[in-house]
């Protein structure tokens, strides 16, 4: 078996949930009370090990404890809360980003960098119809070619060319109408259709080491938050999740890319707050595919693309085309001012609650 401690893994981010701040354990021996250190990296990760025999996985259900007490210092185990696994969902997930580089002086003196990615789980019994809307929807502004054959990057329609001949949009405003269609099926999907929004804003520093290791960080955090909370909510619920996410890279050759993903997913399972979320249910690492595999990317590419340039068009003072309150009530994540995460659903991205901005 492979020894999983010798890959490289990053540190998770400080994102512990509130109902688990100061929680503490009761030393069997001495009985004195340690708070639990969520985010502590433990000896060894905690996660799903493939049994010999079939599908199933042995799951860890307990989380190692040190008490406190010089005296005592007693090794032990707390017993995570188990929760029924009845059903697994699939969760489809892309990202946006936004990078402003002379934002208005009232909202920033230097360069912000938004960044979001958007995950979507569907009931099986709207896949059908929802899959040939969205077939349809293609067709409408690509008549030549297969639906199937090619990906909807909402980015690459918006910025296209109408003497390109690409697409039946001959200007912007055929593009927005196109965006309004899309977000209609997206909003009328709902509530089978969910959509979960994890954002994050950060100030670029303008030394080019600094800014980069910074939108490095950006992206890292962004994505395991949004593995922390799907597992959270859809484990609150007694669903377990599979995520599956839009590879940046081809992946035609069976080999993953996406590395830096698996290591901010291997940092998570060595703290002792994901083995608590995941209440006893099997968590397996995320999948990276073809772009454009499964119509719910689509999906989750449109969404996060019209996060994304709410936050954009706000910040300098203009209103959206497109505003992702057309894709009906949704649920978001942001950072506040003070570092804080908050979550709600929404219709729309809550900018005035998350980033202290408008629409003008």
């Amino acid at each position: 078996m492979k020894d999983i401690r010798k890959r490289p893994y990053r540190e998770a981010p400080g994102l512990i949930p509130e109902d688990l701040l100061g929680m503490v354990a009761a030393c069997p021996v001495c009985g004195l009370q340690t708070e639990i250190p969520w985010l502590e990296k433990m000896k060894f990760p905690q996660h799903p090990i493939k049994s010999d025999h079939g599908v199933a996985h042995w799951v860890p259900v307990g989380i190692p404890m040190h008490c406190s007490s010089e005296q005592c210092a007693h090794d032990f185990i707390v017993n995570v809360p188990i929760l029924p696994d009845k059903n697994r969902w699939g969760l489809f997930g892309d990202e946006a980003a936004r990078y402003i580089a002379e934002p208005p002086a009232h909202h920033a003196e230097q360069p912000l960098s938004f960044f979001c990615i958007t995950l979507v789980s569907l009931h099986q019994r709207r896949h059908d119809r929802l899959k040939k809307q969205v077939f349809n929807l293609k067709k409408s502004i690509r008549p030549s070619e297969d639906p199937d054959t090619w990906v909807h990057h909402f980015s690459e329609i918006w910025d296209s060319k109408a003497e390109a001949g690409t697409y039946l949009l001959s200007n912007k405003a055929a593009k927005i109408e196109h965006a309004k269609k899309f977000a209609k099926v997206i909003r009328e999907a709902r509530p089978e259709l969910s959509s979960f929004n994890v954002s994050g804003c950060v100030f670029v520093p303008s030394d080019s080491k600094d800014r980069k290791k910074v939108l490095k960080q950006q992206k890292e955090h962004v994505f395991a938050e949004s593995i922390l909370t799907t597992l959270k909510e859809f484990r609150s619920r007694e669903k377990s999740v599979n995520w599956t996410f839009d590879n940046v890279q081809d992946t035609t050759t069976g080999s993953k890319t996406e590395g830096w993903a698996s290591e901010c997913f291997l940092g998570l399972q060595y703290t002792r707050l994901f083995t608590w979320l995941s209440a006893g249910a099997t968590v397996l690492e995320p999948q990276f595919v073809i772009p454009g595999s499964n119509f719910l990317l689509e999906i989750a590419d449109f969404i996060s693309y019209c996060v994304a340039r709410d936050f954009e068009r706000a910040i300098v003072g203009r209103r959206p085309e497109f505003p992702s309150s057309l894709l009906g009530q949704g649920f978001y994540q942001g950072t506040l001012g003070n570092g804080d995460r908050e979550n709600m659903w929404s219709v729309g991205l809550p900018l005035r609650q998350f980033y202290g901005i408008d629409f003008a």
